[in-house]
């Protein structure tokens, strides 16, 4: 009889240690995507870090060029330069008067007649800027659409007077 009792005791520990590994189980590939991505960040971490130190050497030390977004930025500064040059040139338009009560039409037309017009110190660093702005739009034509190149020039040759006044 405790042949029984015995066999009877070895099933059950049995079972209970096939479900306690099914539930292991269960908890191992919950956990897969974790554990995957855990593997994959420390790669993607170098991968990252290698195409910055490739893209630094290619650029600053063999001195190849500059890169897409330094070329942007460049041009975004000098376009800048050139509306601060337009905006702020030597004779500015007067503001108009604030309220109707200050407004003295005889005394403030002639100011608004006055032509408003660059100064030769303003003309030629517009000149200089809009060459600059040539220079880097020919040079590294290849990081700009063709029609974004087509409608600068348009407005460049504007700008430079090269279409009349």
């Amino acid at each position: 009889m405790p042949f029984i009792y015995l066999s009877l005791d070895l099933n059950f520990s049995f079972q209970e240690m096939m479900s306690a590994l099914d539930a292991m189980d269960e908890i191992c590939s919950a956990n897969d995507i974790n554990m995957n991505l855990a593997a994959v960040t420390p790669t993607v971490i170098v991968s990252y870090v290698a195409q910055r130190v490739f893209r630094f050497l290619l650029y600053a030390l063999l001195e190849l060029g500059k890169s897409q977004e330094e070329t942007h930025a460049s041009f975004r500064n000098i376009l800048t330069d050139i509306e601060r040059l337009l905006v702020m040139r030597d004779n500015p338009p007067k503001s108009p008067p604030l309220s109707k009560a200050s407004f003295q039409p005889e005394v403030e037309a002639p100011l608004y007649n006055k032509p408003c017009v660059l100064g030769a110190d303003d003309l030629g660093m517009l000149m200089l800027l809009l060459h600059e702005l040539r220079t880097i739009m020919w040079r590294d034509r290849r990081r700009f659409p063709v029609q974004t190149i087509r409608s600068v020039s348009e407005d460049v040759a504007e700008l430079a007077g090269e279409r009349g006044s």
